[in-house]
């Protein structure tokens, strides 16, 4: 058998073995599973090892990690925040009124906005 021949072989198993990795973490962080962070993990390294043979290119694997990644924590951020707001929810204030005053906060945060906007455009002098 040819040396070609057996690394296609090689290859072909691996990548199988990489592509079963990366679609049990979709399914885990679409909901499906509980321990999503662990198979996110798991297919991330199968990943690494992959690109670090040569069998897949490194900037694929990248591409791919950063997907699983970004979808964990779109998973992982909405289940903090609805964990949030159900804790919040009996402790909203009974009335319908807010006690903050509505132009306090948003001027401020105008016109700190605007200070910053100025000395970032500023170029530095050339004087020395």
């Amino acid at each position: 058998m040819r040396q070609a021949e057996r690394r296609a072989l090689r290859n072909r198993a691996a990548r199988s073995a990489v592509r079963t990795y990366v679609k049990k973490a979709t399914e885990a962080v679409a909901g499906v599973g509980d321990d999503a962070a662990e198979v996110v993990r798991q297919a991330v390294r199968a990943l690494d090892k992959a690109a670090q043979k040569g069998i897949i290119h490194r900037n694929a694997a990248a591409r791919r990690k950063s997907r699983l990644m970004s979808r964990l924590h779109q998973l992982t951020a909405g289940a903090q925040a609805a964990a949030a707001s159900a804790a919040e929810a009996p402790a909203a204030p009974s009335s319908g009124r807010s006690t903050t005053r509505r132009g306090a906060s948003s001027s401020s945060s105008q016109k700190t906005t605007a200070a910053r906007r100025t000395t970032s455009t500023r170029k530095p002098s050339s004087k020395s």
